[in-house]
């Protein structure tokens, strides 16, 4: 029963800060790149900035203040979503070879999640690849309930 508490105080705890919650990727069916930033805000109210990086060279961002790299230009587009999510499309998805991908969240601090993205081992855009991409974090915290009752 202690044990319960406490692991429930930590999650209260990290789930009240800001934080990339989750970074996933696949491919459009007209083979551009998407990835989906989920993040967390303590003050749900306020609206973040949302930059993603490729190997330290920013490709884009919602804050104008900030200067994509020549080569992203005209190719990337940055979208919050309602639901706490920030979308990127990469148009002219190059798949010679894995790129780290950073999402970076600003608020009052920032917060960021990196991902290696590969383009010849990416899943097409679908319901179904999503729910595989997640399905790690949506097993543990399902389960971790159960586990912790033994």
């Amino acid at each position: 029963m202690k044990m319960q508490l406490f692991i429930t105080f930590c999650l209260l705890g990290v789930l009240s800060a800001q934080e990339v919650t989750e970074l996933t990727s696949c491919v459009t069916k007209e083979k551009n790149l998407r990835m989906d930033c989920k993040y967390t805000l303590p003050d749900a109210s306020k609206t973040p900035s949302c930059q993603y990086n490729q190997d330290d060279q920013v490709m884009g961002s919602t804050d104008p203040a900030t200067t994509p790299e020549s080569t992203f230009k005209k190719r990337v587009n940055i979208t919050l979503l309602d639901d706490n999510v920030c979308r990127l499309i990469l148009k002219g998805f190059s798949q010679d070879k894995p790129q780290n991908n950073t999402c970076i969240i600003k608020e009052a601090t920032s917060a960021n999640k990196t991902l290696s993205v590969d383009g010849k081992t990416l899943m097409t855009c679908s319901a179904i690849s999503m729910l595989f991409q997640t399905s790690k974090s949506l097993l543990t915290v399902t389960l971790l309930p159960v586990l912790l009752h033994f």
